[in-house]
């Protein structure tokens, strides 16, 4: 899910000035505003690219990319790269994971979670253990639930030197207790056991220290970790509710 979610993000990023030179043919020519051989942008039509200009750039740069980006369109065009099917499998796969990440943009902002004092209280308290941990690799996740076929690691390790991840299903823990199964893309599905915790001396820690992590910080920490158990589990509904058929 991540996965495709960043490659998204990249897309967009990228692509958007192309595509978007490419494929919005109207033209207000009572404003030009930039004119590249036979392509006029009018005014209007700048000012809604400028509203991908990044924060870099001044508007001078941004009307140089825009011209840039439009001899590229150009010369494409001339080639007839827009008419070969290569072109148009990315124009596909763009368009597919423009759909994706706008989904996942609103989900995510419609998501309300809470995290309390006690949430930051515990994170405080535990940036001062070490953590004793199985990590469990299941090679799906019916493996996962029936707990068959997994490949054990030890992980030992402060707790502010652990992933972001692995700190928030461990602070969701007990000493004994199995985390959530979670995919984690090639390496499978995986699960943590929290075996045991211990205090951290001063002379035995490499991680950042107690103080490095302020309020805010965890907040903001906790706040992302619990929106992503939510979406992943509004994904993992959505797959459950679906007809879904694969040839064995």
């Amino acid at each position: 899910m991540r996965f495709i979610y960043y490659i998204a993000v990249i897309m967009l990023v990228f692509s958007g000035l192309a595509v978007y030179g490419l494929f919005d043919t109207r033209i207000d020519i009572s404003e030009p505003f930039i004119s590249v051989n036979d392509r006029i942008i009018s005014k209007t039509e700048f000012e809604k690219m400028s509203r991908r200009k990044p924060a870099y750039m001044s508007e001078a740069q941004f009307v140089e990319s825009i011209i840039d980006q439009q001899l590229m369109i150009q010369e494409a065009i001339r080639m007839d790269i827009h008419k070969e099917e290569s072109f148009r499998d990315a124009v596909e796969t763009f368009y597919e994971q423009s759909l994706i990440k706008i989904l996942l943009d609103r989900k995510l902002d419609s998501l309300s979670v809470d995290v309390t004092e006690a949430d930051i209280t515990k994170f405080r308290k535990w940036t001062g253990y070490r953590l004793f941990l199985t990590k469990f690799i299941y090679p799906g996740m019916k493996d996962a639930l029936e707990k068959t076929n997994a490949t054990e690691q030890k992980v030992a390790a402060d707790f502010t030197a652990l992933s972001d991840h692995v700190k928030f299903a461990a602070l969701h823990m007990e000493k004994g207790e199995y985390s959530r199964p979670k995919h984690r893309g090639m390496q499978g599905v995986v699960v943590y056991r929290l075996d045991d915790i211990q205090p951290v001396t001063a002379t035995d820690t490499d991680a950042d220290p107690p103080e490095s992590y302020d309020t805010q910080q965890i907040k903001q920490l906790l706040q992302d970790m619990k929106k992503e158990q939510l979406l992943e589990e509004w994904t993992r509904n959505i797959r459950q509710s679906a007809d879904i058929w694969r040839k064995k």
